[in-house]
């Protein structure tokens, strides 16, 4: 962030008075409430700067010890003062905590430098309380490490030109605008592209799953020709190579035996049974495949249709090996929302299963008069916002239909779903919730029948 860009932006905070929260929203990111004002501080290495947004989706919450002291000391404080340092890109705000026992002052060094980039809590005697990054003295000269004093920044030369600002509030939302559209534009660009090989991989499977009569036939054949060296077993040499042999109507197969003619029958016999295995579960693969195929397309529509990084990080979250190996045999999806657990059922089986294991405080969503997937909301018995609940009713929106419009979903506690048969249920005491879905997938259902 430039000097003079947070010169102005912290000219306009200085009529705030009150911090009323403070937290981590981001692995790099604080948001601090001013009086009901939310500023957000990016700290990430190259890209810090300060922003507003309307709403910002978080998707895990930070219990590390730097946020167990942020929040302690700057939770609902008074504002001493709020300055920039002399000649530096550091944003300090110095904070007062009365409380029936004494006074706690503390200060909070967001530094907008480049390497140095960091946040910093001073407690009152100016050493480092805890710091969003510890640096030991082997990597920098300017060591961060708790309980000890921080030295001065080297002195930093401006050089650019004093910035017009005249709407500083305008200028800290565009300012996550392009922070966002440069953001989501690279990361759908790459996740995109992991979803649509996805895709192709299981289109790739189904197509080449064949038929059943074929399989049947194939088993058929090599039956026959199993049938065909036990009659003339005793005519035949182990390793013969090739042989030609006729069958009752008088038609010729010819077999190859590499191994003994026993070891070749048996073997034979065993192809032709899996593939008769293979032919009776066909349709539950085909079934399985297509249900993989579909919600994977979905996944890409909703993926497509977030309008932040932050929502599209919580659809293709970072996984461990173990994770995906869960996920890839699961009837449903897991995603997290502000700290919520969210539970999408990839298939009817799934919806079943979100059914039983729902307790009976956790929040169910389905899409009104239209089949769709069953979604649940573990709530554990706290309050939800209304920016999760909406997010939860576009999931299920999103990972039902395809096509653009306005779509209603009904959501109630799980106490009130009645169970009919399977995944069909009856239910009360609902409220709705109307999502717009804009990005048509040009994917489609896939073809199978199932």
């Amino acid at each position: 962030m430039k000097y003079y860009e947070l010169l102005k932006c912290a000219q306009f905070l200085q009529d705030f008075k009150h911090i009323n929260s403070i937290l981590r929203v981001e692995d790099n990111t604080i948001k601090i409430d001013f009086q009901g004002l939310a500023i957000y501080a990016n700290l990430k290495r190259g890209e810090s700067s300060l922003f507003m947004c309307s709403h910002f989706v978080t998707a895990k919450q930070y219990r590390a010890p730097f946020d167990t002291i942020l929040a302690k000391r700057f939770t609902n404080t008074a504002v001493e003062s709020l300055s920039i340092g002399p000649n530096d890109r550091v944003l300090i705000i110095k904070v007062c905590q009365k409380n029936s026992y004494k006074t706690t002052t503390s200060t909070l060094l967001l530094e907008f430098t480049g390497k140095n980039t960091n946040a910093i809590i001073l407690n009152e005697k100016e050493t480092v309380a805890e710091a969003l990054r510890h640096v030991d003295e082997s990597v920098s000269y300017r060591a961060v490490k708790v309980g000890e004093k921080l030295a001065d920044l080297p002195p930093f030369k401006i050089k650019e030109q004093p910035t017009d600002i005249c709407d500083t509030e305008a200028f800290l939302y565009d300012a996550y605008k392009k922070r966002i559209d440069k953001e989501l534009d690279s990361f759908k660009t790459a996740k995109s592209s992991i979803l649509r090989k996805k895709i192709e991989k299981l289109q790739n499977l189904f197509d080449g799953l064949g038929s059943e009569d074929e399989l049947q036939k194939r088993a058929d054949e090599e039956n026959q020709k199993a049938d065909l060296l036990m009659m003339h077993r005793y005519s035949l040499r182990d390793y013969e190579g090739e042989c030609e042999l006729k069958d009752i109507d008088g038609r010729s197969h010819k077999i190859t035996i590499t191994t003994g003619v026993q070891e070749r029958i048996d073997e034979l016999f065993g192809i032709s049974k899996k593939l008769k295995q293979k032919a009776k579960s066909l349709h539950k693969e085909r079934k399985n495949l297509a249900e993989k195929l579909e919600f994977t397309k979905h996944l890409l529509s909703a993926f497509m249709e977030t309008k932040s990084k932050e929502e599209a990080a919580i659809l293709l979250p970072k996984k461990s090996a173990a994770d995906k190996k869960n996920d890839s045999g699961a009837d449903f999806s897991v995603f997290f929302v502000e700290g919520y657990k969210v539970m999408v059922g990839k298939n009817e089986h799934g919806n079943e299963q979100l059914l039983k294991s729902a307790k009976k405080n956790d929040i169910w969503l389905h899409m009104k008069d239209i089949p769709s997937s069953h979604v649940i909301l573990k709530t554990d018995k706290t309050a939800v916002s209304t920016n999760v609940l909406e997010f939860c009713a576009k999931l299920c929106v999103n990972f039902s239909v395809f096509g653009t419009g306005v779509y209603e979903v009904d959501y109630t506690q799980r106490r009130n779903v009645k169970v009919i048969s399977g995944a069909h249920v009856a239910y009360t005491n609902y409220k709705t919730i109307s999502i717009l879905k804009s990005q048509d997938s040009s994917l489609g259902k896939t073809q199978a029948q199932v």
